[in-house]
């Protein structure tokens, strides 16, 4: 195949994707046909013979793509396409220029034009786009945020480097407002997993006041450390630690406060032996699903009524959570974490008749307060009313309050 004959081939199917992509609506059909129009009479935008640029025309699909999200939001259109000027420049500066024209009535900051053209719509971000364009504060845009951008927060988003997506140049501003510089707020934004949508933001935030304190010594080290503090806080333990650790993070409430660099680099290397001295992780050949953390200060319960021995009893082992997850049928086993924080506590309720043991009653009980928050018994039922009696005998034991709802 010859040059010219590559080069009608390639044009072929340039024309092939453009008819292809025309399929929508009349009132959008006269738009995008507008805009092909345009585009193709004043650029090389949809030129096959050009084989470099941002947007290669040789795979036109993405002008294409943006010309069909252009005329689908055609009532956002401030301008006519006709009366665009084309600038000089590559095809990112010409292609820019197009959207602004089309929708700018207030100036929008350049990494948001990459919307109109990226593989996959997402339509908050072109929603985004049309209300910034409109002269609205990106406060106001009530969506994906998880919190409320500050003042300074939106003044950094609108600064945001040219090469970033909407949600991460909204954490990149974010950062900055925190105090970092903009090197920091890059690495964070483009090599670590804090730039994903997530949750726990107060915790992150003393994160990055950490690392704007400390500004550790290399990007990897940066990257490294928050890594580090993910993998302690929120992956399941049988990830980190081994096999058998079981599935509650290795330190569930782990924290920067009162660490300097020095300490969480010391920590970073030792951690394993760290938490086995303090006693928050088992020794070697121990399986986690069998080491108990401690008791809270309440009691154990015991009693015999006529031919049945009842106990209620503290849950200590992750092992201990999953058989009662089991037998009961109900969702006790999420509760680990909380209990190895000590932010609440799980009893289990058994009656013995005879040889056999029997579960009754799952109990939570929040130590600090002493109430007993709820009580549930196979399959999330109520308590009966002998076994409702027993919880009762042991609250007066302990001076425990029940919740209202028990």
């Amino acid at each position: 195949m010859t040059s010219q004959e590559r080069k009608n081939h390639a044009a072929c199917r340039v024309d092939a994707l453009i008819a292809q992509h025309a399929s929508m609506r009349r009132a959008h059909q006269k738009k995008y046909w507008r805009l092909i129009h345009v585009i193709r009479s004043r650029t090389t935008l949809l030129s096959p013979g050009q084989q470099a640029g941002f947007l290669n025309p040789v795979n036109a699909g993405a002008v294409i793509q943006a010309c069909v999200r252009m005329a689908r939001r055609g009532f956002a259109w401030i301008r006519s396409p006709e009366d665009w000027v084309v600038p000089k420049g590559n095809s990112l500066v010409q292609f820019r220029s197009l959207v602004h024209h089309l929708y700018d009535k207030y100036s929008v900051p350049e990494f948001m034009t990459t919307v109109w053209w990226n593989e996959h719509e997402i339509s908050w971000e072109l929603d985004l786009y049309l209300h910034l364009a409109r002269g609205q504060s990106v406060r106001k845009y009530q969506n994906i945020f998880c919190q409320r951008l500050s003042k300074k927060m939106a003044a950094q988003f609108m600064q945001a480097p040219d090469d970033l997506r909407p949600y991460t140049a909204i954490f990149w501003s974010q950062v900055r407002a925190l105090g970092a510089d903009d090197s920091l707020a890059r690495i964070l934004s483009t090599r670590t997993l804090l730039s994903l949508p997530r949750y726990d933001t107060p915790f992150w935030n003393s994160v990055i006041h950490f690392l704007v304190k400390y500004q550790p010594i290399s990007v990897d080290e940066t990257v490294e450390i928050v890594n580090f503090v993910f993998q302690q806080r929120y992956e399941p333990a049988e990830k980190v630690w081994g096999p058998g650790a079981g599935e509650t993070p290795v330190q569930p409430q782990f924290s920067l406060k009162g660490r300097s660099l020095m300490s969480l680099r010391r920590h970073m290397v030792h951690w394993q032996s760290d938490l086995i001295e303090q006693g928050m992780m088992p020794p070697p050949g121990v399986s986690r699903l069998d080491f108990p953390w401690d008791r809270c200060s309440i009691r154990a319960y015991h009693c015999e009524q006529e031919d049945a021995v009842w106990s209620i009893e503290e849950l200590l082992t992750p092992r201990q959570f999953q058989n009662e997850s089991r037998r009961m049928n109900h969702c006790v086993s999420d509760y680990i974490g909380a209990c190895i924080g000590r932010s609440t506590t799980i009893w289990s309720m058994k009656v013995k008749t005879g040889r056999r043991r029997r579960r009754q009653l799952t109990i939570e009980v929040h130590p600090q307060k002493k109430i007993i928050f709820q009580a549930s018994g196979k399959n999330n039922c109520d308590p009966s009313g002998t076994v409702k009696d027993i919880l009762n005998r042991w609250a007066a034991q302990e001076g425990l309050t029940l919740n209202e709802s028990i």
